[in-house]
């Protein structure tokens, strides 16, 4: 579920964005374990050199020392955890979105093949990854 406002974001929510670093493909995903200022959180990550790249591309970027941080554990290749910390004016606001939920969404079609339903399946399973899709059997 994408996130209209930043400010929404909230400690325990575990969200997933992209950066406006044109540096930087990844996808960060994780749970918000603080929110804080720029003393604290370039203890957690290497936010100098990070806003010294986004001032290359974000003329209007807030100034590292004014700048609001959220602080995310993300998981690692090795199954640990570690902490990074993005100014909330860094993320690109367009892939902002919650990865948790606690509901689901039915969703019926009707007068489909079984094989045309799979085909679906497959599309969504492939096209929005980190969802959980299946074809209920009536």
């Amino acid at each position: 579920m994408s996130i209209q406002k930043i400010n929404d974001v909230k400690v325990g929510d575990e969200i997933r964005f992209k950066t406006s670093s044109p540096h930087d493909n990844v996808l960060w995903s994780g749970k918000v374990i603080g929110v804080c200022s720029y003393a604290i959180a370039k203890n957690f990550y290497d936010v100098d050199s990070y806003y010294a790249d986004i001032k290359k591309y974000k003329a209007d970027v807030v100034a590292k020392e004014a700048a609001e941080y959220i602080v995310l554990q993300v998981a690692t290749s090795d199954n640990a955890s570690t902490n990074v910390a993005f100014a909330k004016d860094w993320i690109d606001l367009s892939t902002l979105e919650y990865t948790q939920s606690d509901s689901y969404v039915d969703i019926r079609i009707y007068n489909i093949s079984k094989d045309k339903a799979t085909d679906i399946l497959n599309y969504i399973q492939t096209s929005y990854l980190g969802y959980v899709a299946e074809i209920l059997d009536n």
